[in-house]
């Protein structure tokens, strides 16, 4: 196979920048040159990958980890008023990451994009004649057995309750974007269409990759375009890029002094107030006589709040794939990669959930029983303690066990996912229309 530039592009957080650098890694392994675009405050990541880097505008980890007043919808914990505010910062930004993308693929071989620039993605293969392949990190087509984590995380009962949520949320999503992905297609020499952009994506032929396991979500069934690859977690070698492998000495030491602890993460989305969620950690753990460990993420953890610092241990971020087998259960948001790295490590989860699709991973958690799930808004040291005794239980230990074990044996969802890109680009699929020029 000739060497190929493959331009891999998304927004958001770090859960969906990440599993991008593991690919992009994977394909310079194999004689590829990628090139990331990745929001300004995980450029750093990038580099360190040491990867091209091309930056978009807005810095996901100021904008969350300090929210103004104004901004409160960023911790409010009401999904629909995330996304909405989700939406009014990116449209703002919209025609500045598209021209910026469509830029960066002058000369590719292929597009990758996750779904939060998949508007951007679909037009500019349209444009520029390219394969194009989607990353989801989650069930975001309609399908009957996970309904869209932003309508509902319960399923639904009844023939296509569950698939009729995704309809729904296509919909009105589509509406509420129509108009601005129209004016792009102007500006892109593109005629305006009434079709979503999921349908163009069909009309293209693009490869739609399913960047999680099957088995926690039992009972999706995929077209072939839809394959799945496994979560795409970073190697060894790739974290020590990135400055993240193993666990350093004074960790390690911890670890040995006692019982496995109870680990806690808070991902990219931080809450309002993480003074107050030590104190309940530590609380809860107290009265049941654990010991935790507590990522920051994107939070700013102040130290004081802690006051047994020899029981509760606070670190700016971890090899989860190092720490994770050390701990007895696992207290997070239930984003997909958090989510992936718990299960594939055999370990009970609380998924804690905040928004968007944290909620269904928690809900597919409890589904599996492997873990239970909870809102984080609300919560108190006494819920919090009686939850960490039910995911203790001897069943729910099992049962995550057998899964961790069984995503384990699925191998490796990095390699998996580069073969179909490639194969898939190597097809030469998705010429719809004409090159057109940027205006």
């Amino acid at each position: 196979m000739k060497a190929l530039r493959i331009v891999l592009m998304t927004h958001g957080t770090r859960g969906d920048v990440q599993p991008l650098v593991a690919l992009g890694r994977e394909f310079v392994r194999r004689g590829h040159t990628p090139v990331l675009a990745v929001p300004a405050g995980l450029a750093g990541m990038v580099r360190s990958a040491g990867l091209h880097l091309v930056e978009l505008p807005v810095d996901w980890r100021e904008f969350l980890s300090a929210p103004a007043p104004e901004r409160s919808w960023a911790t409010s914990g009401d999904g629909a008023e995330f996304l909405a505010g989700l939406r009014t910062v990116m449209a703002a930004h919209t025609a500045d990451i598209a021209r910026t993308l469509y830029r960066a693929c002058e000369g590719a071989d292929l597009i990758v994009s996750g779904s939060l620039t998949e508007d951007a993605a679909v037009l500019i293969a349209e444009a520029r004649r390219l394969p194009l392949a989607l990353l989801h990190l989650f069930p975001v087509r309609a399908n009957d057995a996970v309904p869209n984590p932003f309508v509902t995380s319960r399923a639904g009962t009844g023939p296509g309750a569950n698939r009729k949520t995704h309809l729904v949320y296509e919909h009105a999503s589509w509406q509420s974007r129509r108009e601005g992905v129209n004016r792009l297609r102007e500006a892109f020499g593109l005629a305006p269409t009434d079709l979503s952009t999921p349908q163009r994506a069909r009309m293209l032929d693009a490869l739609e990759i399913q960047g999680y396991s099957r088995l926690l979500a039992p009972g999706i069934e995929w077209p072939a375009y839809r394959p799945f690859a496994g979560w795409l977690e970073l190697t060894g070698e790739d974290r020590a890029a990135v400055a993240e492998h193993g666990l350093d000495a004074g960790l390690e030491s911890w670890l040995d002094a006692g019982e496995p602890p109870v680990y806690f993460g808070f991902g990219s989305t931080p809450p309002a107030d993480p003074a107050a969620v030590l104190a309940m950690i530590e609380r809860a753990t107290g009265e049941l006589g654990l010991r935790a460990v507590v990522t920051a993420g994107w939070a700013v953890l102040p130290a004081d709040a802690v006051g047994d610092r020899s029981r509760v241990r606070l670190l700016e971020s971890a090899d989860l794939t190092a720490l994770l087998p050390r701990c007895r259960l696992a207290v997070h948001h239930g984003g997909s990669g958090t989510t992936g790295s718990v299960v594939r490590a055999g370990v009970p989860s609380l998924v804690l959930s905040g928004t968007l699709d944290q909620p269904m991973w928690g809900e597919l958690v409890r589904r599996r029983g492997v873990g239970l799930h909870l809102p984080r808004h609300g919560l108190d040291a006494a819920g919090v303690r009686v939850a960490l005794e039910r995911v203790g239980e001897r069943r729910v230990v099992d049962a995550a066990r057998d899964l961790g074990r069984a995503v384990r044996a699925e191998g490796d969802g990095v390699g998996r996912a580069a073969d179909l890109a490639l194969a898939f680009a190597v097809r030469g699929r998705g010429v719809l229309a004409p090159t057109a020029q940027v205006r």
